[in-house]
């Protein structure tokens, strides 16, 4: 596929996940939120196949595209797993009314890939935040086009955020909120429901706010909560903290809901996925957030699946940016090698 976009991709991208978080949505109302755990000790859930089957179903309505998908459905095509598998069948119904087994299987591993970053390619998070999904908390489906390194086109569904900000995000939304951005444009934001109206977003504050609102991981299984806290300290004067799990904290950032996102990672050599942060990172750039990783290096997305150049993140108002790098270079967190 060509680097360059349908005039209709970024309707096709909004359709695609308002149809994951409607699966995702009947998935936790209806069902028994029974998981299993990856090699790597994240979580996958019957809404995480789910949601990625009909995300591939609908962006591939145009034609053959390369789509990066953190699922694969190596584990449902197992014997062992038929309950599992058809539980994942019966829960595309809702987007999907006729699909088959094979049908769900095929359009799951339709998003492995490989990244093209220079001939572009859609890449998919059916579920971010599986754990704030099972634990009936926040979570996002994540899509995002990116072409020449770059993302271009992001669309977070977050069925969970209520559409009005709030001190905190305990409140969970019957309808939840659509974030959507295209590099160049204003992000906007609004209801996750089909033809809604989405509002532009206003520009971040130019003063230091107080106190500075600052959303991290609700728990610590990937970021250093106490080294968060160290920084916080050190730069001084009356923070908060808004604790979210999921690409929501960029979000929340993006919408003013918040200053700022810290993630300084627990394990120093692991490089994040680009799923988990490209379709985010266009939400708050396109809000007017400064993102970067610990040494204040721009994200580089033209490594393929993995940010393998970049360590950590800062996603603030520029006004607060500066003063979480520095404190972060005064305690050493900024290396992998620390």
């Amino acid at each position: 596929m060509p680097a360059s976009l349908a005039p209709d991709a970024v309707d096709l991208a909004r359709a695609a996940v308002l149809e994951a978080v409607a699966v995702c949505r009947q998935v936790r109302r209806h069902r028994e939120v029974a998981r299993i755990d990856k090699p790597d000790d994240s979580p996958v859930t019957v809404a995480d196949f789910a949601a990625q089957a009909v995300i591939v179903r609908r962006l591939r309505e145009r034609g053959p595209v390369r789509i990066l998908g953190e699922e694969s459905a190596r584990v449902l095509r197992r014997p062992e797993r038929a309950k599992l598998r058809d539980a994942v069948v019966e829960a595309v119904r809702p987007a999907w009314p006729d699909a088959t087994a094979d049908e769900v299987l095929d359009a799951i591993d339709g998003a492995s890939g490989p990244a093209d970053p220079e001939g572009g390619y859609w890449a998919v998070d059916p579920i971010d935040g599986t754990r704030g999904f099972v634990r009936g908390g926040q979570y996002a489906v994540c899509l995002v086009w990116i072409a020449k390194g770059s993302p271009a086109v992001a669309v977070m569904g977050c069925p969970n955020l209520a559409p009005r900000l709030a001190p905190s995000v305990d409140e969970l939304d019957p309808h939840g909120t659509l974030f959507v951005a295209e590099a160049g444009a204003p992000m906007r934001w609004g209801p996750a429901l089909p033809g809604a109206e989405l509002t532009a977003v206003d520009q971040p504050p130019s003063e230091r706010p107080s106190p500075v609102v600052v959303t991290r991981s609700f728990e610590g299984t990937y970021s250093r909560l106490h080294d968060i806290d160290r920084v916080l300290r050190r730069i001084g004067g009356a923070v908060e903290i808004l604790p979210a799990d999921s690409q929501v904290k960029y979000g929340l950032v993006a919408r003013g809901q918040a200053h700022a996102y810290l993630r300084i990672p627990q394990d120093h050599q692991r490089a994040e996925q680009v799923w988990d942060h490209a379709p985010g990172w266009l939400v708050a750039t396109a809000a007017g957030m400064r993102v970067t990783d610990l040494r204040g290096e721009p994200f580089d997305f033209s490594c393929g699946a993995r940010l393998e150049r970049n360590y950590g993140l800062v996603c603030a108002i520029p006004v607060v940016h500066d003063a979480l790098l520095e404190a972060i270079a005064a305690l050493g967190l900024q290396h992998r090698d620390r």
